[in-house]
């Protein structure tokens, strides 16, 4: 009798740790991802700072929010479109590119968007950038940063984590998020107790 109720424990305990293991590894997966967004959101906030009107920092972050502002309407527009057609087309290669496409006009969106109303505060309060001229250099140095991010990005199927606001739009409404799956994995998060 105790030896069977040692293997009945037994596969117990290791159920535990493999549970264990894998909500710690969701959380590493998850700082992975935090750094893959913030990559690709420095580098693309950073080729707009060098190169986006940098002689005229409030023109620049107008024309940040204005241009976040369109592609907004455009990826609202365009959205019912891709979603019929995807209906049809959901186990097509083509579905992921267009996915990864639309999820990328939608970083921009956000990333323009939030650029935007950050400056424009920022000049109204006096604190903005300083006018100065185009750098290339602090550029090329964005575009790298924001390929890396979104190389990181890609390779864990997490595109869609770069993006935020106006884009996702999340309620309040719903249950507390305290119980909610909130790692990257397959719902392995902590139970609340």
């Amino acid at each position: 009798m105790a030896a069977a109720m040692a293997s009945v424990a037994r596969p117990m305990s290791e159920t535990r740790l493999t549970a264990r293991c894998t909500i710690y590894c969701d959380w590493l997966v998850s700082l992975i991802i935090a750094t893959g967004v913030v990559f690709a959101w420095r580098g693309a906030w950073n080729i707009c700072d060098s190169l986006l009107l940098p002689q005229q920092p409030l023109w620049s972050a107008a024309a940040r929010l204005i241009g976040g502002s369109v592609l907004f309407v455009v990826a609202c527009v365009i959205q019912p479109s891709l979603a019929a057609w995807a209906r049809h087309h959901d186990r097509t290669r083509c579905l992921w590119l267009v996915d990864a496409l639309y999820t990328y006009l939608s970083f921009w969106v956000s990333m323009l968007t939030w650029n935007g109303v950050w400056y424009i505060y920022d000049q109204v309060v006096g604190m903005g950038l300083a006018p100065a001229p185009p750098d290339w250099a602090h550029a090329r140095q964005g575009a790298i940063s924001h390929a890396l991010g979104l190389l990181l990005l890609g390779s864990l199927g997490a595109l869609r984590n770069s993006v935020a606001a106006p884009m996702v739009i999340s309620s309040d409404a719903v249950a507390p998020i305290f119980g909610a799956g909130v790692t990257a994995g397959g719902g392995a998060s902590p139970k609340p107790s």
